[in-house]
């Protein structure tokens, strides 16, 4: 009963109210009210914050999408130049039309997502694609920054094998609570053991994932996955017909 007379107050006060202000007075010298309407309604108010949040939610990845959308557009005329090294090339020929850049880190979940997208495309696109994969372990990802340089360590011994990791790592990804993990992948793709474990702690493997890592900030991205399709970035996660879009664009509109 108390929640209805209650209910029925703002109301009153919302009609005969010449200024908003006067119902914000109210409800600030009264704020017992507003929590006595949540205690007798809890299943109502958890449904409105929960309603909130996912329309917040939603508003936020509009805008992210409308402003990824603008730079994708300036892109398009102004393609983001990557470095790209031959002995960096985890996929393909050099002269394949299609460039496709992926600064990721092997932690983070949303990479794992990204993960098989990409993998889809580059099946598809066999044969029509030179991929490069960085690096940007973030902090709060301990066991990124460690994949990173075993990664490079077993790139170092042979391509396919580093290929052959990459995968893994991303497939099992929640299993990779330690390096032992990352050792045992290693063994799995067919590693020598007592190389890899020279090339993790050297500085040439460290100083690439430092490289990687300053390109990915000079180009002006914050968070991973980013995927560079012909110079034209892709932010987060995204569906590999996203992908095929970018792919789309590119190869039409520029000769």
């Amino acid at each position: 009963m108390k929640n209805i007379i209650l209910l029925g107050m703002f109301i009153v006060l919302s009609a005969c109210a010449s200024k908003e202000t006067q119902i914000a007075e109210y409800l600030k010298k009264n704020p017992k009210a507003v929590f006595d309407v949540i205690e007798d309604n809890p299943e109502q108010f958890v449904e409105v914050v929960n309603r909130a949040a996912r329309k917040a939610q939603e508003n936020r990845q509009e805008k992210q999408y409308s402003e990824m959308k603008k730079q994708q557009e300036e892109q398009l005329k102004n393609p983001l130049r990557p470095e790209l090294q031959d002995s960096r090339r985890l996929i393909g020929d050099k002269s394949a039309k299609i460039t496709i850049v992926e600064y990721a880190d092997f932690q983070c979940p949303a990479c794992g997502m990204a993960h098989s997208a990409l993998k889809e495309i580059l099946k598809k696109y066999d044969g029509k694609v030179q991929f490069y994969y960085k690096h940007f372990p973030l902090d709060f990802h301990p066991m990124a920054e460690p994949a990173a340089y075993y990664y490079e360590a077993v790139f170092k011994q042979d391509r396919v094998k580093a290929r052959k990791f990459y995968d893994l790592v991303f497939e099992k990804q929640r299993e990779m609570k330690g390096v032992d993990f990352l050792r045992g992948v290693a063994k799995k793709v067919g590693a020598d053991m007592n190389q890899l474990a020279k090339d993790v702690q050297s500085e040439q493997v460290r100083n690439l994932v430092k490289q990687d890592m300053s390109e990915f900030e000079k180009l002006g991205f914050t968070g991973t996955p980013v995927t560079v399709i012909n110079g034209v970035a892709l932010h987060g996660a995204q569906p590999a017909a996203e992908i095929e879009r970018i792919i789309a664009l590119t190869t039409v509109a520029r000769p």
